[in-house]
């Protein structure tokens, strides 16, 4: 008995090579409207954790004409507060999966993904309502500009599908 209750208290704890806590905050399901380099752009998003909470994968499909979807893994960093992310989706290509590297902030978490021609910077906030998520594009030797913005609110799972 005092076995299963030693590791019933061990298994509670997050290991230390897991992902920050904070971006368990996306767990569920969500309503994603937004804008794509300034066209409205409505998806879905379902969050979830996976192996022992070492690993969080945000999914994200657009349900407009324009199909698109992403599947986004986050894991530990290599210090604490740090994060890793695995970025796919369904355009692939040369530069695909791309990796992420970014920390917790006060209030949420920042990753950049670098690709040879752009530093495209994603920062997730949480609102009173649930999240905001932003990326910024920084193309090489040219300003930064707004590339997306979702809010996210709290949806029903049901019906939502993924690809991934």
């Amino acid at each position: 008995m005092l076995a299963i209750i030693a590791f019933a208290s061990t298994a509670a704890v997050a290991p230390p090579n897991s992902v920050p806590s904070i971006v368990g905050g996306l767990a569920g399901c969500w309503r994603v409207p937004g804008q794509v380099r300034g066209k409205d752009s409505t998806s879905i998003a379902r969050g979830e954790w996976h192996l022992g909470h070492r690993y969080f994968m945000l999914h994200l499909k657009a349900v407009t004409k324009q199909p698109y979807e992403a599947a986004i893994a986050y894991g530990a960093g290599e210090k604490p507060g740090e994060i890793g992310s695995f970025w796919m989706d369904s355009f692939g290509g040369m530069y695909q999966p791309s990796l992420g590297l970014g920390q917790v902030t006060s209030d949420g978490f920042i990753l950049d993904y670098r690709f040879p021609d752009a530093v495209y910077t994603n920062r997730f906030v949480r609102s009173a309502k649930g999240w905001t998520w932003t990326i910024v594009e920084k193309p090489t030797g040219k300003a930064e500009r707004l590339f997306a913005e979702y809010r996210l609110s709290r949806a029903s799972c049901s019906g939502m599908k993924f690809g991934f």
